[in-house]
């Protein structure tokens, strides 16, 4: 039997407060190496409250937090990284990397693009992160393939760490045969983490 490592990714918080039983709940059902917190628009001053707040319950087991889409703030703050969502447009991987520096994660979503993952990848990231809810999009001059076909190949050649966001517990077994790095599983995971077995 193989296992993967375990991300969590909270949804879009407002009330962080109100998540932290669930979040608790999460942690303790499947200890993952690292959360992603996800914030929802706020005044940095609230920002950083929810960040600390997170941090008192992440940080302190040792778990890596990593803060999606604010790169300043989680160098303000001390999160051990940042990733950047297929939303983000603020700013270039390149800049991203350059703004945090070298003692801070940084992953980036290519949802499931090859030659995003490999833009993303020269451009500093940490981590490459695909998703089963994206459609997956071959290099220029590429036959299409699956999702599964392309994280194996990047598992194979490239040196860093696939992560991929599935949507239900179904999606797990075939992404860890394949030497998936870490799972993240999906929103619905936080309301029942015990259906959720992250081995194959």
């Amino acid at each position: 039997m193989t296992a993967c490592s375990v991300y969590l990714a909270t949804p879009v918080l407002r009330d962080v407060e109100a998540f932290l039983p669930d979040l608790a709940r999460g942690m303790q059902q499947h200890t993952p190496a690292a959360v992603l917190l996800r914030l929802a628009d706020a005044p940095d001053a609230e920002l950083i409250q929810h960040i600390q707040t997170i941090q008192s319950v992440v940080q302190t087991q040792d778990i890596a937090l990593m803060l999606e889409d604010r790169p300043a703030l989680a160098v303000l703050t001390g999160c051990d990284g940042v990733h950047l969502s297929t939303e983000f447009t603020e700013a270039s991987v390149r800049d991203v990397r350059q703004q945090i520096g070298g003692d801070l994660q940084l992953g980036v979503s290519v949802g499931g693009s090859r030659d995003g993952a490999m833009r993303a990848g020269e451009s500093g990231a940490d981590y490459i992160s695909f998703s089963t809810a994206a459609p997956v999009v071959p290099a220029e001059g590429e036959d299409p393939e699956s999702l599964t076909a392309l994280v194996l190949w990047w598992c194979m050649v490239m040196e860093l760490p696939a992560v991929v966001e599935v949507q239900t517990p179904d999606e797990i077994v075939g992404f860890v045969q394949i030497g998936t790095d870490f799972i993240l599983p999906g929103p619905t995971f936080w309301e029942n983490p015990s259906v959720w077995t992250f081995s194959g």
